[in-house]
């Protein structure tokens, strides 16, 4: 992912984390744009797959956002717009962090005998 990219993302996150407040806030926000949720979390596996072999964070970046047909462009700015507010962004990183949790369960279901 290039630097604004990555950078839109680490906005958006100090924002959410800013915006949190009480708990039964965020759960009445509603999102914005939810087609970027699974986008965002693939973004996040890309970055811990590349901390983890040593791939380019690049490339994968590349290639998460082309299975969903966008660019790092696009991206940007559908996340710009879905993040306008702290109380937008904190909504969104809530569902990013739900979706990425559910990933695990998953797939660590998935791998149970």
């Amino acid at each position: 992912m290039s630097r604004p990219v990555s950078g839109l993302l680490t906005a958006a996150l100090a924002l959410a984390l800013g915006a949190c407040g009480e708990p039964q806030d965020l759960e009445t926000l509603a999102l914005r744009d939810s087609s970027l949720v699974p986008i965002t979390a693939d973004l996040h596996l890309a970055d811990a797959r590349a901390e983890a072999t040593g791939e380019p964070r690049d490339s994968l970046h590349r290639a998460a956002l082309d299975g969903h047909g966008l660019d790092s462009s696009a991206f940007a700015e559908r996340l710009a717009d879905a993040t306008r507010t702290a109380a937008d962004a904190a909504a969104f990183y809530r569902a990013v962090t739900d979706h990425l949790q559910t990933t695990v369960v998953q797939t660590e279901d998935s791998l149970s005998p």
